[in-house]
């Protein structure tokens, strides 16, 4: 039986790093040391969870957090402290502190109030709402895109009939640079994409028709396809991937560095700048790329007939002759220069929609080459099936 006037050390007192606890009279007591913060706080809480409190006899005994003793204290620490408050009030020992200083009351207060507080519930969405949600937000966002593309495209027209109007505002220069790096430089890759995809075609349309007999077919084939399909489209992904990330990250890099609002305060229209000369650029170079893209393409055909089917090159080319004809280059030719403008508004307008962050940056290059893509393709099968029912 424990005296009122007797003090006991329980047990509990394990030496623990950070504080110890015993019995005073009435009170049992947990005597706080040193640093109560992050950086002890696994091993305060370990200690702290090993602490076992003998459920008081009567109702007047009472805890006691004295803190005096504590030379810092962060909200790791004072969580603890709270936590092993409310476990004595729990068991029925009223609890206070004491030594505590104006600051340390203030946190320890704060931590209290905020830890009983009673946190969110989560709504778990069901997989049928989730996709409904995902599709909503996705069929707006595309009606918001397609908006602003929209208006994009009138701003860039104005500029273009200011720049008729008054010909001093062409940038020459800044036009040369884009038409290097989005053109000249882009042939290698594209020649050599189409090449190869010129020669598998042929080498699969030989194996799809041989059980038919009808080898000599699959140059028609891929005459076809390279001069109206293939070409303009590998050409346009490629340019989309390599050059309208470009115009992304470069327009989006100046606007992060505000140099666009410094334009725009020195007098100077980033239209006329950045953007006009970039679109006209791709305006006339994909439509040189693509018709590259078809020789080439052509030209791998070419080899794998000749090492499949044994043709040589004016067989080759009669054959050519014969499978197509000005209608079929015109028919993919006709469609370089929509999707130059596609390319080139996209990867711009992405650029001029980064905000002052390399997270944003980064989203925004991605989203215009996903969506240059995208139009792209959408924009080639409008032109086939229109083509096709015209009779072109």
């Amino acid at each position: 039986m424990l005296k009122r006037d007797h003090q006991v050390v329980l047990p509990t007192q394990a030496r623990a790093p950070g504080f110890r606890v015993e019995l005073k009279g009435t009170t049992f007591r947990l005597v706080a040391t040193g640093a109560w913060t992050v950086a002890e706080a696994t091993q305060l809480d370990r200690a702290l969870k090993r602490l076992r409190v003998p459920i008081p006899p009567t109702p007047d005994f009472t805890g006691e957090m004295d803190i005096a003793g504590i030379a810092e204290i962060d909200t790791a620490g004072a969580l603890l402290l709270q936590r092993t408050a409310a476990a004595w009030e729990k068991s029925g020992l009223r609890t206070r502190y004491a030594g505590a200083t104006e600051g340390f009351r203030i946190l320890i207060e704060e931590v209290q109030r905020r830890s009983g507080a009673e946190r969110p519930k989560l709504e778990k969405q069901g997989v049928l709402s989730q996709f409904t949600e995902d599709m909503t937000r996705t069929v707006t966002g595309m009606w918001g895109d397609a908006v602003q593309l929209t208006a994009f495209l009138g701003e860039v027209t104005s500029a273009l009939a200011r720049m008729i109007r008054q010909p001093w505002r062409f940038r020459a220069t800044s036009f040369v640079h884009h038409l290097d790096h989005a053109g000249l430089r882009a042939v290698p890759i594209i020649a050599l994409i189409c090449f190869l995809i010129g020669a598998v075609v042929m080498q699969q349309g030989v194996v799809q028709l041989k059980p038919f007999g009808a080898e000599p077919f699959a140059v028609n084939m891929v005459a076809i396809l390279a001069l109206r399909e293939v070409g303009i489209l590998l050409t346009a992904i490629m340019v989309a991937g390599r050059s309208g990330s470009a115009f992304t990250a470069e327009i989006g890099s100046m606007k992060m560095r505000e140099e666009i609002d410094a334009m725009r305060t020195l007098g100077i229209d980033p239209m006329d700048t950045l953007v006009l000369p970039r679109v006209l650029a791709l305006v006339v170079a994909l439509p040189l790329l693509t018709f590259i893209g078809d020789l080439m393409g052509l030209a791998g055909g070419g080899l794998m007939a000749f090492a499949v089917l044994g043709l040589d090159t004016s067989n080759y080319v009669d054959k050519l002759r014969e499978a197509v004809d000005f209608q079929h280059f015109m028919a993919g030719m006709i469609k370089a220069p929509f999707a130059a403008i596609i390319i080139g508004l996209v990867g711009c307008l992405e650029g001029l929609k980064v905000e002052g962050s390399a997270e944003s940056l980064g989203t925004h290059v991605t989203s215009a080459v996903v969506k240059a893509i995208f139009l792209v393709i959408i924009l080639d099968a409008i032109f086939a099936m229109f083509l096709s029912g015209i009779g072109v």
